[in-house]
């Protein structure tokens, strides 16, 4: 079979560094779990790009210099004749369009996806996110059609920006966790129950909550392996 013929997934991660390596972890998960891969040649093609972009939890992005670092990636996903994307970090879904206009190639969105697991139902969710992704209204116009309200207020926000950020610099650690704690004391004190976390770096979040969680980058591994399943091993193209 033609290299061009075989089916490879592309991840444009490295948003932040450390979150690559639990997608993929999840994407290798889902194989297992989904359509029961075992051995090593039961699992896809993957290009995996680790994109370094000019982003800091508590400055405003740079438009410019961040589609700029976003072309990068996606013109190696292109040299590597990937038959799908995906992008395991929510903010730069601010860019979509344009990304999508750097490619023909299919981009799941990560966005969209999330939405769509949750109920349709009107209680109010939290949302854990830079704040560039809350700034930019990505969640908040697609929970409420499904009549749902975001709660957020500045000093929630002020707080998950900085267990981002110690994410970032500490890593997973018990300084890390307990600022968690406290973010999570306050949602149930506030009556929420649930969650979309969308900053891949907070993956940990999941692990150590009482919380109901619905992961982004969790939910859109789930998806990519689903796409694979259909448009890969299906067709035959993973050959």
């Amino acid at each position: 079979m033609n290299n061009s013929e075989v089916y490879k997934i592309g991840i444009l991660a490295g948003m932040g560094p450390r979150s690559t390596g639990p997608f993929l972890e999840s994407v290798l998960d889902c194989c297992e779990n989904l359509y029961g891969a075992k051995f090593d040649n039961d699992f896809p093609h993957m290009i995996i790009y680790s994109l370094p972009t000019p982003f800091h939890p508590k400055k405003a992005i740079d438009d410019s210099e961040m589609l700029k670092a976003l072309k990068v990636g996606i013109d190696s996903l292109n040299n590597s004749n990937c038959s799908i994307i995906a992008i395991p970090c929510n903010v730069v879904h601010s860019y979509y369009k344009e990304l999508c206009q750097m490619t023909s190639i299919p981009i799941l969105n990560i966005i969209d996806e999330t939405v769509n697991e949750l109920e349709n139902e009107g209680n109010e969710v939290g949302l854990l996110a830079t704040r560039g992704t809350v700034e930019s209204n990505l969640y908040q116009e697609k929970l409420k059609l499904k009549g749902k309200n975001v709660f957020w207020n500045d000093e929630y926000q002020k707080r998950v920006d900085e267990l981002i950020l110690k994410t970032k610099t500490l890593g997973v650690c018990s300084k890390v966790t307990d600022e968690w704690k406290t973010i999570e004391d306050i949602l149930l004190t506030e009556g929420i129950n649930e969650v979309v976390c969308a900053c891949t770096d907070l993956f940990f979040c999941t692990n150590h909550t009482k919380l109901k969680i619905y992961d982004s980058s969790q939910i859109l591994a789930r998806r990519l392996v689903e796409r694979y399943i259909k448009e890969g091993l299906e067709s035959g193209k993973n050959e």
